[in-house]
C-alpha cells in the first residue's frame, strides 16, 4: 500500500493519548483524536482510521463478552452467581452482532445501493459516499489479512491484564476500610466490569465521573457490600486509575507532538500546511479538556468528603466556669462533634460547663434540634456509617429523650429536623424536595411544601434547611440544584427572594429572620432581615481568628444566639469549627467562646431555664 505505516511507538502514544480523551470527553468524543492524530500526525488515511477504530472497538468489545463467560464461570464455582450477569451478556452479544452487520454486509448493501443514484456521485454526497466506499474496502482488506485470531487473542491479553491491574488496585484501595470485600473474586471483579461498563455508555459525563461510580455501586450493592462503603470505594477507584491514565496520555501526546514535529522538519513532503492542523486540533482538544476538567473538579468537592474526618484533640483553655455570661445562665447547649471519632451528639450544661456525649452509633448525627419544653431533641443520623452533610439524602429522623436516653426512629427518609412551636411535630426534609410535618404522637405525616408543586421552582430544585414559622404557615427556605437564592415561600405559594447565603431561619415569634452570607472579615457573616421588605443588614460578624460564621441558631429565649465559627475552614463536617455564644445585642467582644478542641463541632442549638 503506498499509505503510510505508523510505527509501533507511535501507535502506542496514539493509543495512550486516545484512551485518555475517551475518558475525558462525554459521548465518547474522544475517539476522534485517535482519527485526528493518526490522519494529521502520521498521514494515514480517513478510512483506514475509521476502519481499524471500529475494529478495534468491536474486538474489545467480543474480548469482554469472553471475560464475562469466564466471570460467570468463576462465579458458579464459588457459589456467588448473580443473574443479571446473564442479562449483561446477552445485551453486550447483541451490541456485538448488531456492530459486526453494520461493519460489514451493512455498509456493502449501503454502498451498492448508493451507486445507483448519479446525484449521490456528486458534490458532498459523492465525497461521502466515496468515503464510505474507501472504509468498506479497508474492512474487507483487514478481513482478507487473516489478522482476525491475533486481534482477538491481543484483545483478550489486554483486557485482562487491565482488569487484574484494577482488581490490584481494588484490594489495595479496600485492605485497610473495608477488608470484608477482598474475600470474593467474582464479586470483585463483577463490580470493576459494571464499572468500566457504565464510564463506556456514551453518555455527556465528564471524565466517565457518576457513571463509573453508578455501575460499580449498582454491582457492589447488588453482590450485598453496603451502598456508602461502595460508592467509596469505586469513587477513589476511579479517582486513582485517572490519574494514571491522565499521566500516561499527557506522557503521550508529549512524544506525539515531537516527535510529529521533528519528522515533519526532516521530511520535505509534509507541509507546513499538514502539521498546522494537528497542533491546532490537539490544543483545542488539551483547553477544552482542561475547562471541563476545572469544572468537574468543582463538582467533585461539592459532593463533600469522601471519608471521616481525623477526631482532632483537646487544646488547653482557661476556667470558663468564671466567664460572668455563662455564670447567669442557667440550661444547656446541643451539637454535633467527631471528637469521639465519629459524628455524635454532646450536651454542654450551663452555668457548670460540663461536656456528655449523648449519642454513641456508630453512624454520623448532626443537626440536633431542641424540644419547645426541653426535654427531647430531634436529630438527623445518616444510614450508612459516614455520610457527608453535602449527601441529602441518606438521613433518618431520630427522636432522643434526654431524662432516659430513650431513641426513637422518627422518619427513615430525613433530614434537617425541626420543632413546631407547641412541640406537638417535628418538621423534616424528605428527598431533598420536600418539606414534611409528622405528628410526634400519632406518627401522621403530611406534606407541607414540595418544589413544582406548592413551591414555584423547578421540581428538582432542593429545599435545603427548611424553616417553618411560628404560626406554622411559611417556609424560609435555601433554594439548591436549579436555582441558587434563600427565599420565603408565603402560605398562598408565592415566593420571594432573599439574595444568597444559607441558613435562612426565623427568629422570634417570626419578628424578623437571620442567615449567613458573604460580607464578613472571614467571608462570611450574621446578617438580619425584614420579614416584609426581605431587605438584610449586617448583624454580627465576629472578631478574632474565628470569623467564618455557620450554623447561627436562636434558641428558646430571644436574647442568646449560638453559632459554629472557624478561622477560614469551610466544609460543615469536616472543617474545624469551635462553638460560640453571642448575647443579642452587645457588642461582638461580648461574645463566649464554648468549645475547644481541633475537631469538627457543628450545628449547636441552646435551650435556657426560665
Amino acid at each position: 500500500s503506498e499509505e503510510t505505516v505508523p510505527s509501533l511507538f507511535h501507535i502506542l502514544l496514539v493509543t495512550l493519548s486516545r484512551n485518555m480523551f475517551v475518558d475525558m470527553f462525554p459521548a465518547r468524543l474522544g475517539e476522534l483524536s485517535y482519527i485526528a492524530m493518526l490522519n494529521r500526525g502520521c498521514r494515514v488515511s480517513g478510512q483506514s482510521c475509521v476502519s481499524s477504530l471500529a475494529i478495534s472497538f468491536v474486538f474489545d468489545l467480543i474480548a469482554l463478552a469472553i471475560l464475562i463467560v469466564l466471570l460467570i464461570a468463576v462465579q458458579l464455582m464459588g457459589g456467588d452467581f448473580q443473574n443479571w450477569m446473564i442479562g449483561v451478556l446477552i445485551v453486550l452479544a447483541v451490541l456485538i452482532v448488531f456492530l459486526l452487520m453494520l461493519l460489514y454486509p451493512v455498509l456493502g448493501a449501503v454502498n451498492r445501493l448508493a451507486s445507483r443514484f448519479a446525484w449521490l456521485q456528486r458534490g458532498l454526497p459523492g465525497g461521502v459516499q466515496a468515503f464510505l466506499v474507501n472504509v468498506e474496502k479497508a474492512l474487507l482488506d483487514t478481513r482478507r489479512a487473516g489478522v482476525t485470531n491475533k486481534v482477538l487473542a491481543l484483545s483478550i491479553g489486554i483486557r485482562g491484564a487491565k482488569y487484574f491491574g484494577l482488581y490490584c488496585l481494588f484490594i489495595g484501595v479496600v485492605a485497610a476500610p473495608f477488608p470484608e470485600m477482598t474475600t470474593r473474586v467474582g464479586t470483585v471483579l463483577a463490580a470493576l466490569v459494571s464499572g468500566e461498563a457504565g464510564a463506556s455508555l456514551p453518555v455527556p459525563a465528564f471524565m466517565g465521573f457518576g457513571t463509573y461510580e453508578a455501575g460499580g455501586t449498582l454491582a457492589l450493592v447488588a453482590l450485598g457490600a453496603s451502598r456508602g462503603a461502595s460508592f467509596i470505594v469505586m469513587l477513589a477507584m476511579h479517582v486513582i486509575s485517572q490519574v494514571i491514565d491522565y499521566l500516561l496520555g499527557a506522557t503521550g501526546v508529549v512524544l506525539f507532538l515531537f516527535r510529529s514535529r521533528s519528522a515533519a522538519g526532516s521530511a520535505a513532503a509534509l507541509t507546513r500546511r499538514r502539521r498546522w492542523p494537528a497542533w491546532v486540533l490537539i490544543g483545542c482538544l488539551l483547553g477544552g479538556a482542561l475547562l471541563f476538567l476545572l469544572y468537574e473538579v468543582r463538582a467533585v468537592k461539592k459532593r463533600g468528603a469522601i471519608r471521616p474526618p481525623e477526631k482532632g484533640q483537646a487544646v488547653l483553655t482557661g476556667d470558663l466556669s468564671g466567664t460572668d455570661i455563662l455564670q447567669r445562665l442557667n440550661g444547656f447547649l446541643v451539637w454535633s462533634s467527631n471528637r469521639s471519632g465519629n459524628h455524635d451528639i454532646y450536651l454542654y450544661s450551663l452555668p457548670d460547663g460540663k461536656l456528655r456525649q449523648l449519642t454513641t452509633n456508630p453512624h454520623s448525627e448532626y443537626y440536633p434540634r431542641i424540644s419547645p419544653d426541653g426535654k427531647k431533641i430531634v436529630f438527623a443520623r445518616s444510614r450508612e456509617p459516614w455520610v457527608s452533610q453535602r449527601n441529602i439524602y441518606a438521613w433518618g429522623v431520630w427522636m432522643l429523650d434526654l431524662e432516659s436516653g430513650r431513641e426513637e426512629l422518627l422518619a427513615r427518609d430525613g433530614n434537617t429536623p425541626t420543632w413546631s412551636a407547641d412541640g406537638s411535630s417535628v418538621y423534616y426534609q424528605r428527598h431533598g424536595n420536600e418539606v414534611v410535618e409528622l405528628d410526634v404522637r400519632s406518627k401522621q405525616e403530611r406534606i407541607l411544601f414540595r418544589s413544582g408543586d406548592s413551591v414555584p421552582v423547578p421540581p428538582e430544585t432542593v429545599l435545603e434547611t427548611p424553616a417553618i414559622s411560628h404560626r406554622g404557615t411559611r417556609l424560609a427556605v435555601t433554594l439548591r440544584e436549579t436555582m441558587r437564592a434563600t427565599a420565603v415561600v408565603e402560605k398562598n405559594g408565592d415566593l420571594r427572594e432573599s439574595g444568597n447565603g444559607c441558613q435562612l431561619s426565623w427568629g422570634p415569634e417570626d419578628r424578623y429572620l437571620y442567615k449567613i452570607d458573604h460580607g464578613g472579615r472571614l467571608e462570611n457573616a450574621l446578617f438580619k432581615i425584614d420579614p416584609q421588605t426581605l431587605r438584610q443588614e449586617l448583624w454580627f460578624d465576629a472578631p478574632g481568628p474565628f470569623s467564618h460564621e455557620y450554623f447561627p441558631k436562636i434558641g428558646n429565649r430571644d436574647d442568646i444566639l449560638v453559632y459554629g465559627a472557624s478561622e477560614g475552614g469551610h466544609e460543615h463536617d469536616t472543617a474545624d469549627y469551635e462553638i460560640f455564644l453571642w448575647p443579642i445585642g452587645q457588642p461582638a467582644s461580648t461574645v463566649v467562646r464554648i468549645s475547644y478542641h481541633t475537631g469538627n463541632d457543628c450545628w449547636p442549638d441552646i435551650y435556657l431555664f426560665n
